[in-house]
């Protein structure tokens, strides 16, 4: 009887264990979700990217979601630490896209992934290839303006269609 009441009692400690601790990990995590679009407005205001998790401060920052025809992207960025860099790098952030199904989450993990960047001056660079990096798809950018800069995605997935997203962030 006391090793059935000890087992008990351990199992409720390890199940509200598990319970905080998950609870806490997802605290401030509650706004990665957008509303249907990745758009221009919501972009700025996603997941209070003015309020802690400012450039600089080796935080990745979360762009947003967005869904075109069944394919989900999630747009991170996260300050490159210049210090880890070849010597002349002139990168800034790494840049990640994570593309899945939207029905059922699978990662889409084979495709052609490119992004235009346009910068707070206005001037747009030329397509930069992001390359297939274990779940996602990615490339070292130079964001060295203050300003709003300019994310325009295109996917061209294995069925042939080419996806596009659209987003923006804001660099103080």
């Amino acid at each position: 009887m006391k090793q059935r009441k000890l087992g008990m009692l351990i199992s409720l400690i390890a199940g509200v264990t598990l319970l905080v601790t998950s609870a806490m990990a997802m605290d401030g995590h509650e706004q990665h979700k957008m509303s249907e679009s990745m758009d221009h407005g919501q972009m700025q205001d996603m997941n209070g990217m003015d309020d802690g998790m400012a450039h600089g401060q080796g935080m990745m920052v979360i762009l947003g979601e967005d869904v075109q025809e069944g394919v989900k992207a999630m747009c991170h960025l996260m300050p490159i630490d210049l210090k880890m860099m070849p010597a002349g790098s002139k990168a800034t952030h790494h840049l990640m896209v994570r593309l899945s199904d939207a029905e059922t989450g699978k990662p889409v993990e084979s495709g052609t992934v490119a992004i235009k960047i346009g910068s707070p001056d206005g001037k747009e660079a030329a397509p930069v290839r992001l390359m297939g990096m274990q779940g996602h798809f990615g490339a070292d950018v130079v964001l060295d303006q203050l300003g709003i800069w300019h994310f325009r995605i295109a996917a061209k997935l294995a069925e042939g269609k080419v996806h596009k997203y659209h987003g923006h962030h804001v660099i103080k």
